[in-house]
């Protein structure tokens, strides 16, 4: 079978590090073009691909032989830049947030289906470490019925970086509710299914800052378990990535996934121990709550989403991601947002 051809529009740090890395180890993927129009950007794709095809514009992309388009520009061309690539009759991956809300990325998802194209949202934190860790917690039933669920992404960043992700318009969909927001609401779905309600708060908390850099929401789901999202740049402390309270027991795991840091370190896929962290341990306590013991996570798997992709693309697998997935996740989104602004006036 020949290469599913792979073209990535952008090479800053979502198309430099998240995706081209993960299409070049794929086997049945070659990362055949980036779309940058910064000479050194374009360098360092040269450097890193040899090979590859430079090119400064989409629409000189999409004249190219490309089967597969990976959208990881800036989050507020993302719906523009698929709509493109879709309507050119590509498949498409396409960076989080896919829209500025979800009525955007359902007309995405119309014109995906018209032209019978795939869409795929790059929800690749379901391969986090912890997450997984999670999951094999929650399948095991040592903590009965879940309650409660926290989850946070933590930071420490008094002073902003500027750039459109903390100090741009409302256009460019910057912010922790665009950015941070839809990995931690996918996660919740993903463990506890639909949300019923929701009440949120966003704040603008550093000097100078005009997007939200400190975001608390409360979710309610069918199922009756309560979701509390912290998602924050001024958390000199942060804590713990996820807590779980259940009738049986609670768990707690504190360390984030490692893969992150592996890219910006220089690593890459297909190295032996990729997404390993042999010392990050879930505390896990149970029965009359004095029992604790500690699970070693599972490693972290990014590279099962873009050879989920090639699979769904070969008609062998159902899409990673599916658009009805992604969709619920922007919706609770909207309503984050939507409740957001009901508390601030």
């Amino acid at each position: 079978m020949t290469d599913l051809r792979v073209g990535v529009i952008g090479f800053g740090l979502a198309g430099r590090l998240f995706h081209a890395p993960f299409i070049a180890a794929t086997a049945g993927l070659e990362l055949t073009a980036v779309v940058t129009r910064s000479p050194q950007r374009a360098l360092d794709a040269r450097t890193e691909y040899p090979g590859i095809q430079v090119v400064e514009s989409v629409s000189e992309l999409l004249t190219m032989d490309i089967d597969l388009v990976a959208v990881a520009s800036p989050s507020g061309l993302h719906a523009e830049h698929a709509r493109q690539a879709l309507e050119a009759g590509r498949h498409v991956v396409l960076d989080k947030p896919p829209a500025r809300d979800a009525a955007q990325f359902e007309a995405l998802i119309e014109l995906s289906v018209s032209r019978s194209r795939h869409l795929i949202v790059f929800h690749n934190r379901r391969w986090d470490s912890e997450f997984r860790t999670l999951q094999a917690i929650l399948d095991e039933g040592s903590l009965g019925t879940v309650h409660r669920f926290e989850t946070r992404m933590e930071r420490w960043r008094p002073f902003g970086k500027g750039g459109w992700r903390e100090s741009g318009t409302p256009a460019d969909l910057g912010g922790l509710r665009y950015d941070l927001g839809p990995h931690l609401v996918d996660q919740a779905l993903q463990l506890f299914g639909p949300v019923d309600s929701v009440w949120a708060r966003s704040l603008s908390v550093r000097p100078g800052g005009s997007l939200d850099d400190d975001v608390l929401a409360t979710l309610m789901h069918s199922n009756g378990v309560t979701t509390v999202i912290s998602a924050s740049l001024l958390t000199a402390i942060p804590g713990p990535r996820f807590t779980v309270f259940g009738t049986l027991g609670a768990a707690v795991l504190r360390d984030v996934d490692a893969q992150e840091d592996a890219l910006r370190a220089g690593q890459r896929p297909g190295l032996p121990g990729w997404g390993a962290q042999p010392d990050s341990l879930a505390r896990v306590a149970s029965g009359d709550g004095t029992t604790t013991a500690q699970m070693p996570y599972l490693d972290g798997q990014w590279p099962h989403f873009y050879a989920g992709v090639r699979d769904c693309l070969a008609g062998v697998a159902t899409s990673p991601v599916s658009c009805e997935s992604a969709l619920a996740t922007m919706r609770v989104l909207d309503a984050i947002g939507a409740a957001a602004r009901s508390v601030s006036q």
